[in-house]
């Protein structure tokens, strides 16, 4: 059965996600919040399918300096140069994960001379406090996974208070 993760910021639980049984999940954060630079203070949950499928889903808070989901959409923007190239995507659509306001929008792109496609959430599990949620995989890839997927992103609960 698969086990709920809590993600925890400033030392209090933020949201629980849950991922597929199976997936190989990393919830150390200390490599890619390393190579963010000194002291980004990202900590990055992230999960893959343990089959083989190109599939990554990560989930962090965004830094202190977001606060409204404006600032939120410029800051997964600035992120695009560092992670895609010949990047196109769709308007972000106002939704909500679990009572939490969110936006979530698309798109494809280049990685790493592969052709990818994304998926980006926004998510407010406390005022004034922005949560990303980022997919990226092989073109095809979310129609194959998207059951499984929509159970993550369903999974995301905001921590009781």
């Amino acid at each position: 059965i698969a086990e709920p993760y809590t993600y925890e910021h400033d030392g209090e639980p933020l949201f629980s996600i849950t991922f597929p049984e199976g997936w190989y999940v990393d919830s150390d954060f200390m490599p890619e919040a390393k190579a963010g630079g000194p002291d980004t203070g990202l900590r990055i949950l992230e999960a893959m399918p343990s089959d083989g499928t190109k599939l990554w889903f990560g989930i962090w808070v965004a830094p202190e300096k977001v606060k409204d989901f404006e600032a939120a959409l410029e800051y997964v923007a600035s992120l695009d140069g560092d992670l895609f190239t010949n990047v196109e995507f769709s308007r972000p659509l106002d939704t909500s994960f679990n009572g939490m306001p969110a936006k979530t929008f698309y798109g494809l792109a280049r990685r790493l001379n592969e052709d990818v496609e994304f998926a980006v959430a926004i998510f407010e599990p406390q005022e004034s406090l922005f949560t990303v949620a980022l997919y990226v995989g092989r073109p095809q890839t979310w129609g194959k996974h998207q059951a499984q997927l929509d159970k993550v992103v369903d999974s995301i609960k905001p921590a009781a208070p």
